[in-house]
């Protein structure tokens, strides 16, 4: 019978897959985050991967998962910080959420995986929800401004990997966007 690893090592393992993964993608692209690059990179066998997520999708979106309770939300609950503050800060560095809004964006294919990853998609909203309450942001439609606000930050994420210099315009942008009065105009052909 195989030893098994102590939970320090298990967890500084996993940890390493996690972090190669996080470089692969900021670095390369989520394409290039293949079950043999990350365990290359992470001087681990492929079997390690294996071991401890099940296959590489399932250890995207652990990744993802890690990401947003360790990063995103541990920003968001802070209480001394403006929303601007924040969203600063969830991209200082920005390869947390450049990681983050690929592996939120990916098709998975095996069920248990997607299934995870709508998890943790439902769980990203949730958090924007409270960052949003927490603001007094939007709330008369909160649903509509969690997913417009969860959609800016993932192409935000998006944006800054072709252009890092683009937060400032961003969210001068998105704080117009709600201190506007009037109704945004009817567009032909949406309702």
């Amino acid at each position: 019978m195989a030893r098994r690893p102590n939970p320090t090592l298990r967890a500084k393992r996993k940890e390493n897959l996690m972090d190669s993964i996080i470089k692969i993608i900021t670095e390369e692209s989520i394409a290039e985050a293949t079950t043999r690059h990350i365990s290359e990179m992470s001087n681990l066998t492929i079997a390690s991967l294996h071991y401890y997520f099940g296959s590489k999708d399932g250890a995207l979106v652990a990744t993802g998962e890690s990401i947003l309770e360790d990063w995103i939300n541990e920003i968001f609950k802070k209480r001394t910080l403006t929303a601007e503050e924040k969203i600063r800060r969830i991209y200082t560095p920005p390869k947390y959420m450049i990681a983050f809004s690929q592996i939120l964006t990916y098709p998975y294919r095996q069920k248990e995986v997607s299934r995870k990853a709508r998890l943790l998609d439902m769980n990203f909203t949730n958090t924007i929800k409270e960052f949003l309450k927490m603001h007094e942001i939007g709330l008369d439609r909160i649903e509509d401004n969690s997913e417009l606000i969860k959609t800016f930050l993932i192409g935000l994420s998006f944006k800054i990997i072709v252009n890092p210099d683009v937060l400032d315009a961003e969210l001068t942008n998105l704080k117009n966007f709600f201190n506007k009065k009037e109704e945004l105009p009817d567009i032909k052909g949406f309702k």
